[in-house]
């Protein structure tokens, strides 16, 4: 018996939780293998994954005022049917309240055949007593109410709050909600964006050039997907993030330079400063996974960038001697707890932990001083994350420049914005604020 769309959706958020598979990887291979992609119902498979999982926090605080036991011990395959069936009905008008409910148990008698009767209840018990579900008070209690009502996990509220105060960290908590915009980067060896623009528009797709990269496109409404282009196919456009984009016009490179990107990642921003040198100079690329690696290569061939060397390496062990001061800039785009991409990533809510911070930071502060043996004198060292977490951004660079004082940060290129750089000249984008993904990024210059 073939699944439906519902049914797929519960297995995908299984799946998510079971593992550390981000829900877009697994979305992509099901459309791509059910031939789904543009479909009505690919869409409504894609609506409902990342519905639930913005709102599972919401979910879970209803489920927990309906269901008479111990939630904590309950299955997490039968928690995603439950809220799969409570995000309909909550926020979905799809489907009438009475086949969401019968689909739900439906589900449940093929996933956990003991818990039909119990999705039946629950669901049935929120659509006789919605109005009586409350929230904690937002007055008395602002880090509980913006936890369960926005979705947000506690620990991570609370030190947002301390951050931003009450009014700021609910906007940072509503804009995580809502759905990203499609941003593409135009490939300028191949394009330039008002030619792009033309094309897809002459193909129905509605474009809009980014507020703050000269580089970006959103495109508020695809018709079809964007990687089913032949736009796509010739290199002349790559998925990416605006925030993601001004990261490489932090660098500012310059044709002929020596530069190395030292956790290049499958090579979004490595293939942005071989466009921005007119793909003249040499790119050192490193990662320490080799599926990136030989993803970096295989995009870098579709876009016609062929100053990027990649090589397997990891940064969290000190770089060979071959490297001490050979480069004009290095980039440092950490690894980090993506809290700035919880629009994109909501699962990352559910993933991160207090005590990974700790051990990102480390991680962060170890890899930035490797790289920097590398970065050559009156040379610049860029480091960046997609986090809006201080522990992360600000103090790393306050230890690292406490423990190399011959680095200093440097105003940021002219080309970025002067309304997201910060009083101490750091890159800051915020989803509530710039309608980017959250990034930070520092340039520090190693004195001469």
């Amino acid at each position: 018996m073939k699944k439906t769309i519902r049914h797929q959706a519960v297995d995908i958020l299984n799946s998510v939780a079971q593992s550390q598979i981000f829900a877009g990887d697994l979305l992509d291979t099901t459309l791509e293998e059910q031939k789904l992609s543009g479909t009505a119902d690919g869409r409504l498979l894609t609506h409902l994954v990342y519905g639930v999982l913005r709102m599972q926090g919401h979910l879970d605080w209803i489920i927990t005022r309906l269901y008479r036991g111990n939630d904590a011990n309950m299955e997490e395959a039968v928690k995603n049917i439950l809220r799969t069936g409570l995000y309909q009905l909550k926020f979905s008008d799809r489907l009438p309240d009475f086949a969401v409910v019968d689909e739900a148990v439906k589900i449940a008698k093929r996933i956990a055949p003991a818990a039909d009767g119990l999705t039946n209840a629950v669901l049935r018990s929120y659509l006789r007593n919605t109005e009586k579900i409350s929230f904690p008070s937002l007055k008395k209690n602002p880090a509980e109410h913006i936890a369960a009502f926005y979705s947000h996990p506690l620990w991570l509220v609370k030190i947002w709050l301390d951050i931003f105060g009450k009014e700021e960290t609910l906007s940072l908590c509503k804009a995580d909600n809502e759905l990203p915009p499609l941003t593409l980067r135009v490939n300028a060896l191949k394009i330039s964006r008002p030619e792009l623009e033309d094309k897809l528009k002459a193909c129905a797709f509605i474009c809009e050039p980014t507020r703050f990269s000269p580089d970006g496109l959103n495109l508020p409404d695809a018709p079809r997907p964007i990687q089913k282009t032949t736009f796509f196919k010739e290199g002349l456009l790559r998925l990416q993030d605006e925030a993601a984009q001004l990261v490489s016009y932090l660098v500012s490179p310059v044709g002929g330079q020596n530069i190395l990107d030292v956790c290049s990642g499958s090579g979004g921003k490595t293939g942005h400063l071989a466009a921005l040198m007119k793909n003249e100079g040499r790119i050192v690329a490193l990662d320490r996974d080799a599926g990136k690696i030989a993803q970096l290569k295989k995009d870098a061939s579709r876009m016609g960038v062929d100053i990027i060397e990649p090589l397997q390496a990891d940064l969290n062990q000190p770089l060979s001697a071959e490297f001490a001061e050979k480069f004009d800039q290095v980039l440092v785009d950490a690894p980090c707890s993506g809290t700035g991409t919880l629009r994109r990533n909501p699962e990352i809510k559910w993933r991160l932990t207090a005590s990974e911070l700790d051990m990102l930071s480390k991680t962060q502060k170890n890899i930035l001083h490797h790289a920097a043996s590398a970065v050559k004198k009156g040379g610049r060292l860029v480091y960046c994350t997609c986090s809006v977490l201080p522990q992360e951004n600000e103090e790393v660079v306050r230890q690292f420049l406490t423990n190399h004082p011959h680095f200093n940060i440097l105003t940021p290129p002219a080309a970025i914005s002067g309304n997201l750089i910060d009083s101490r000249g750091f890159l800051k984008t915020y989803p509530h604020r710039h309608h980017t993904d959250g990034f930070f990024g520092a340039v520090l210059r190693h004195r001469i």
